[in-house]
């Protein structure tokens, strides 16, 4: 036998009688997917040292070295890359046993998980998260909020509630609620300041802007992603949406952001389309797994999420378009 195929024995032996854990699978997973223990740690929600002693007794039990440090960070030995493959068995198969559970619970007490950006998050969703406390008390709503997606199917979120494409995951839904148009802002400060613009050539001749590292760069979007090709013009760049809003706030330029701003910071001032521009806009998607969306919490957060956006489709967007 290979010394991965006694790996793969030891590994098995090792679940069938009990002296796995779980978790140090799941650890040791999330070890390989981040490389580095640090990034591990951030998102199991843990600290360092905790992820290194649960990688270490893990190494202990299989008497293999799972990782080779390196510059960068760590990176799977051979056994390691064996590893891999069954600890992603029994995470598919736990996985799926606790959507089965969950899915048959009905009662609307606990947490749940909404993945979002961090734009969305704070500036939309939490506001109208009240309502939803008061009418059900007994939820814990937990907010995850990145530019990059959560897995469903690993359950890091219940929900997803994103501005974007459809997000491609397995043994989920996706529907599209409509469509978040966006436009340009500016504080009043940087305005008395700078003065106000009326063209793209204005824009480019005498004002700074503000960039977001996500955004499209064709069809509307391609007048703005041209200003950035001018590093003169730039005074500020971000990848985080939360970023780009207290950067206009704090008046270091011109920004194009989502419409939702518009209502919940009436400081900052929309400024009039340049002529013939089109504003452009992104999909707002929700994503839920098949099995949870049985559960009763989730599926409470999901009629109201989708209630709330029909509400603002109503009520707000005629106010920003």
């Amino acid at each position: 036998m290979t010394f991965v195929s006694d790996l793969n024995a030891n590994v098995a032996d090792s679940i069938v009688m009990g002296e796995i854990d779980w978790n140090d699978l799941r650890y040791f997973l999330a070890v390989s997917r981040m490389g580095s223990f640090s990034r591990a740690a951030s998102t199991l929600n843990t600290h360092q040292s905790t992820v290194s002693r649960r990688i270490q007794i893990l190494e202990d039990r299989l008497r293999s070295r799972l990782f080779s440090r390196t510059a960068q960070g760590v990176v799977p030995t051979v056994e390691g890359q064996a590893l891999i493959c069954q600890a992603e068995r029994v995470e598919a198969i736990m996985f799926d046993l606790k959507r089965q559970i969950a899915g048959g619970n009905n009662k609307l007490t606990g947490r749940v998980r909404i993945g979002t950006t961090d734009g969305f998050g704070p500036y939309w969703i939490t506001p109208r998260l009240p309502a939803l406390s008061q009418a059900h008390p007994g939820l814990l709503l937990d907010l995850c909020c990145s530019e990059f997606d959560p897995s469903l199917e690993r359950l890091e979120a219940d929900i997803i509630l994103r501005l974007g494409d459809e997000v491609q995951e397995p043994n989920s839904d996706n529907e599209t609620l409509g469509h978040m148009p966006f436009r340009l802002y500016a504080s009043r400060d940087y305005l008395n300041r700078a003065g106000t613009p009326t063209t793209w050539d204005e824009i480019a001749s005498h004002h700074k802007i503000i960039l977001h590292d996500y955004y499209p760069d064709l069809g509307p979007w391609k007048p703005w992603a041209d200003l950035a090709q001018h590093p003169q013009q730039v005074a500020y760049r971000t990848n985080s949406s939360a970023a780009l809003v207290e950067a206009t706030k704090a008046g270091i330029g011109i920004s194009l952001m989502s419409g939702y701003i518009h209502t919940h910071l009436p400081t900052l001032i929309p400024l009039t389309d340049p002529p013939g521009w089109q504003r452009p806009s992104l999909p707002v998607v929700l994503v839920y797994h098949h099995d949870m969306r049985r559960t009763k919490r989730v599926e409470v957060v999901i009629r109201f999420l989708r209630d709330a956006f029909r509400a603002w489709v109503q009520n707000d967007l005629p106010i920003i378009t």
